[in-house]
């Protein structure tokens, strides 16, 4: 066996390795070589990627020199701002597997986005900005704050247009915050990440990357949008409102889909837009606004749920409530500790937002009698066909304008970045 430093010094990620084991050959890319461990890792022609204790090799070769990469030039803008910054926050995306645990973590190093998708060059010059590595479970109000003023210094710096690359979990939260932190909006923000980290064979982690790069720079919107794969392929990914949507599946690479709403445009792999639905323009400027109350609870209606979480709440000085009833957005009224403690927070005004916990659809509080009774509360708030988790977001942002009621259910029942349909568009995007 050659020395450490000959065998693995001056590998280069993409070199093509012959490797023989004990009783057989492998051939690969390598990919790299954990010092301390002793793991050498490589890419299989399959795409699927293998570690291997370098102890238990006997030999290997190079076959054939690896492209040499230029990221380094690139990432000269990491100290300023370019056509298009991408501004990473960790997430799948961001994560590579840990061989000795068999999990994930948020990682990897700035250059690695451009080796997932080098053509993301072609659309301009791409700054990367690290702005944090947490996984999106983890992510709270004041890094949606972050995110927000990263990527308005970054307009203002002449970004002509900015991705936000994060974890999938609470992707649709995050831009839906930015939706009204920044509105309106002079150029597009899109939210991507990836269902399957980079360095499995089957990642969406490159496409997403390469497709957004080409929505924040060619689409005309001027709107907080996702961009993830519109099928299990790699054919087309959606533009998606980021207030409009929902991640629907925990591990398929479609896992997010249009509420109440279609998808705003298809974009392609060649970096072709396609639009399928209207969207709005870009404004002549970017205005930020990052006033949140982030004391607001998410509950959800269920038989049996009793009002003492609602006091337990209200004792402790909640802002406000976002409800998810069932059907129009129902509440168990016959349960006179609910009705109980809505009067409660109603005597404290307290805002409670009633929205569908169905997903599709919107409220309507004049269906049923329990409906109309709680409409009798001056501080419960329908928001017809909002998703829940956008009323969440949004109750944090009117909270945050104002504490009385009047004013809060103004900005609730306001347009006021696409979060309220005129009418549902309801097609079958169910995964």
């Amino acid at each position: 066996m050659k020395s450490e430093k000959t065998s693995f010094g001056s590998l280069n990620r993409g070199d093509l390795l012959e490797i023989v084991l004990e009783e057989k050959e492998l051939h690969g890319e390598f990919i790299e070589y954990d010092k301390e461990s002793g793991i050498l890792v490589i890419k299989l022609k399959s795409g699927y990627d293998l570690a291997l204790p370098s102890s238990h090799l006997k030999d290997f070769r190079v076959i054939q020199k690896g492209r040499e990469k230029s990221e380094k030039a690139t990432l000269e803008s990491d100290k300023g701002y370019g056509d298009i910054t991408l501004i990473t926050t960790g997430g799948t995306i961001s994560s590579k597997i840990d061989y000795e645990t068999g999990g994930v973590s948020p990682s990897v190093p700035p250059e690695y986005y451009f080796q997932l998708a080098p053509d993301i060059k072609k659309y301009g010059n791409v700054a990367i900005k690290s702005l944090m590595k947490i996984l999106s479970e983890n992510m709270q109000p004041s890094d949606w704050i972050k995110i927000a003023n990263e990527a308005h210094t970054a307009i203002e710096k002449g970004s002509k247009g900015v991705i936000v690359t994060m974890g999938t979990d609470t992707m649709h939260f995050a831009a839906s915050a930015i939706s009204f932190m920044l509105n309106p909006l002079s150029v597009p923000v899109v939210f991507t990440g990836s269902q399957r980290s980079p360095d499995r064979g089957s990642s969406d982690a490159g496409t997403n990357l390469l497709m957004s790069t080409a929505t924040a720079a060619k689409w005309d919107g001027g709107e907080s949008v996702i961009c993830m794969h519109a099928t299990s392929n790699d054919d087309y990914n959606f533009i998606l409102r980021g207030n409009k949507a929902r991640k629907m599946h925990t591990e398929r690479r479609d896992a997010f889909r249009p509420i109440n709403s279609l998808p705003l445009a298809k974009v392609y792999p060649d970096g072709r837009i396609e639009k399928t639905s209207e969207y709005r323009g870009k404004a002549d400027s970017t205005k930020i606004n990052t006033k949140l109350d982030d004391n607001v609870k998410l509950l959800v209606s269920y038989p049996s749920i009793g009002g003492d979480i609602i006091d337990y709440y209200l004792k402790n000085r909640v802002s406000g409530f976002v409800i998810a009833g069932t059907g129009f957005g129902n509440l168990p009224l016959d349960d006179k500790t609910v009705y109980s403690a809505l009067k409660k927070a109603d005597k404290e005004n307290v805002p409670v937002v009633i929205t569908p916990q169905t997903v599709y659809g919107a409220t309507n509080r004049f269906v049923y009698s329990t409906l109309r009774e709680l409409s009798k509360l001056k501080n419960v708030i329908y928001v017809g066909d909002m998703t829940t988790e956008t009323a969440f977001i949004k109750l944090m942002f009117a909270l945050g304008q104002s504490k009385k009621i009047d004013e809060i259910r103004s900005i609730m029942t306001t347009n006021l970045a696409g979060e309220l349909s005129e009418r549902n568009e309801f097609e079958s995007f169910l995964v």
